[in-house]
């Protein structure tokens, strides 16, 4: 995945305050054709071909952040305007959540892998005596790959000693566990969307930005400027994202507009007490294993490619799904955001109908900058927590889910665990086999991303960070709890 820090990055977060600023300020509709121009001025050194390719590509990621799909629906001949004043009448269907732009794919080559110079011409030769399918050669002391004749194992990479061989993937197929990244054929990028989970992966990876999430801000700060009243439904992984305490980003998306702020934490504990019900009852009739179902990406996985595992998920609702039940309980009026890391918790949204928007953090992060709104100005807010739900927060990380339902569960010392930290190509086909040969275990946590929420697609920061500003230590028990009880199985 790519680092955080990049300008790709920076411009997408530009690009999102611009047009939000513009939105609130009210003059977005006639702002928004010459944000392009702004954002990339004459001045500016190009990064592509020249400037007006990099006005295109900020004309498109304004088409994304309206929720378009530039797939089916870019008109070169139409105005920005015209589909702001189409956005505003409607909101767009969140269906598919990915979207991409062909004009800025580079048409990768297929990935391969290459003989560097570092390459001694051992006498050992690993790579010629491990190679399953006799491709590679030495030419006058140096190894050559024959490339018609490679079928890309990658075990000549594995046993070299000096690493002198390069493996040069082509990012977005590589990431995608499913294989629903595929170049047509133009050469450009193009997602199966009967194959894709919305993991977000492939977005997460493309260092040229041809792959795009439809941005779900609109309808949400549309909510806001109309002055609805707007419940917003903050994930567990939220502490650490901002440099601000999680009592200070209360109070910031409260001086956002947000008419009230809940915890999904407090959802997370009906899951959890859910959850550890339905796995003693599997235990106590022998139905064997049974996976969590807070992740909405596996949940996507399952019903698309593994639909032998439904019956092996929980059926408890998700932590957002019972944090917005209690929201709308409260207040029936409220209109609820989901705030997280997630692209795949909007497929789960039109799913549940208790949801009414869905917020990255990434666009959070846009939403502070064009309100003006700095968190680590805010006051302490309360956070209404209880010692109940505040183990829940761990939640956000790899093993988190695991060690709160076994917190609830009677007899934990005879629960055996398997944490799926991250579901990749390799994990992909492991799973597949669990139809013909069951694993061992009672409880399987699956978490799409590696590391948990806190890796997700929309996040601000990355994982070292964001753990840093949990609190070290204690944001990383939930992960000690979960291996110390594998541990005591194995």
């Amino acid at each position: 995945m790519l680092e955080l820090n990049n300008q790709y990055t920076v411009m997408k977060r530009q690009v999102h305050a611009q047009v939000l600023k513009a939105f609130f300020a009210g003059t977005l509709e006639q702002d928004v054709d010459a944000l392009p121009i702004k954002i990339i001025p004459k001045s500016r050194i190009s990064n592509r071909c020249c400037i007006y390719k990099e006005r295109a590509m900020v004309r498109y990621r304004i088409m994304a952040l309206m929720g378009i799909n530039i797939e089916t629906d870019d008109d070169e001949l139409r105005t920005l305007s015209s589909y702001v004043r189409e956005v505003m009448e409607e909101d767009k269907h969140v269906a598919p959540i990915l979207t991409t732009i062909s004009t800025a794919c580079s048409s990768c080559p297929p990935d391969r892998y290459l003989i560097s110079e570092a390459c001694r011409g051992c006498f050992a030769r690993p790579c010629l005596a491990n190679c399953p399918k006799d491709c590679i050669s030495f030419i006058n002391g140096q190894a050559h790959i024959d490339e018609s004749r490679c079928i890309r194992c990658g075990k000549c990479k594995e046993v070299c000693p000096f690493h002198a061989v390069v493996h040069i993937p082509v990012p977005c197929e590589e990431a995608c566990p499913v294989n629903a990244v595929k170049k047509n054929e133009e050469g450009y990028v193009e997602i199966d969307y009967q194959k894709c989970i919305s993991c977000g992966r492939c977005a997460m990876s493309c260092p040229f930005g041809a792959i795009v999430e439809r941005s779900g801000v609109m309808p949400v700060v549309k909510m806001l400027k109309a002055g609805a009243h707007v419940t917003a439904l903050i994930a567990p992984a939220i502490e650490g994202q901002f440099p601000g305490t999680l009592a200070q980003i209360k109070q910031a998306l409260l001086a956002t507009g947000f008419s009230s702020v809940v915890e999904v934490s407090q959802g997370a504990e009906t899951t959890s007490l859910h959850e550890a019900h339905e796995l003693s009852e599997r235990k106590a009739e022998g139905k064997g294993y049974m996976t969590t179902s807070c992740c909405p990406a596996y949940m996507e996985l399952v019903d698309k490619h593994l639909p032998f595992l439904a019956e092996r998920r929980s059926s408890a609702l998700s932590p957002m799904g019972y944090a917005a039940l209690e929201a709308k309980q409260a207040n029936p009026q409220t209109k609820t955001v989901f705030i997280g890391p997630c692209l795949a918790k909007r497929v789960e949204a039109v799913k549940l109908k208790t949801i009414d928007g869905v917020l990255t953090f990434s666009e959070l992060a846009s939403l502070f900058i064009a309100k003006g709104v700095d968190v680590r100005e805010m006051e302490m807010a309360d956070l209404g927590t209880t010692d109940s739900f505040e183990d829940c927060r761990g939640f956000a990380l790899s093993g988190g889910v695991a060690s709160c339902v076994l917190s609830r569960y009677a007899k934990a010392d005879e629960v055996a665990v398997l944490p799926i930290n991250g579901i990749d190509k390799k994990m992909f086909r492991t799973m597949k086999i669990w139809d013909k040969r069951q694993p061992e275990a009672d409880l399987i946590e699956v978490m799409c991303c590696e590391g948990g929420c806190i890796n997700g697609p929309g996040v601000v920061v990355k994982p070292s960070v964001a753990l840093k500003l949990r609190g070290g230590n204690k944001a990383a028990t939930p992960v000690k709890a979960m291996r110390s009880i594998v541990g005591a199985r194995e």
